[in-house]
């Protein structure tokens, strides 16, 4: 079965990269945003089985206050970021995920994100 796939990134190429890699690993790109409320909405009205996740978002709130919003969605979080920073790990740990992936995300990672 087809796993539905949320995209949250800020970078319009690397987002277009991971939609490509979701497509050729068999998934469906249920949405790419990196606007809060349209998280939320698509989350709530998507339901996805998978999201990936960046965590600097060029905002005020980033990707680890975003999954911090939907303490009840059954996604797989999965965040892919650049970002290695002590802080950055440690808020990580606030939030229940599946894996954290340094950027780039590889094709042969991502078939196995999706692999459940």
């Amino acid at each position: 079965m087809s796993k539905k796939v949320l995209i949250v990134e800020d970078n319009e190429l690397i987002a277009y990269l991971h939609e490509k890699f979701v497509i050729k690993c068999g998934g469906t790109v249920i949405g790419k945003t990196h606007n809060f409320e349209e998280f939320k909405h698509l989350v709530n009205t998507e339901a996805p089985d998978v999201i990936l996740m960046d965590i600097l978002l060029g905002q005020d709130k980033d990707g680890v206050d975003f999954v911090m919003s939907i303490p009840d969605c059954k996604a797989r979080i999965v965040y892919v970021s650049g970002s290695t920073d002590p802080l950055t790990l440690e808020k990580l740990k606030n939030t229940i995920y599946h894996s954290f992936v340094v950027k780039p995300l590889m094709f042969d990672t991502l078939t196995e994100i999706l692999r459940f």
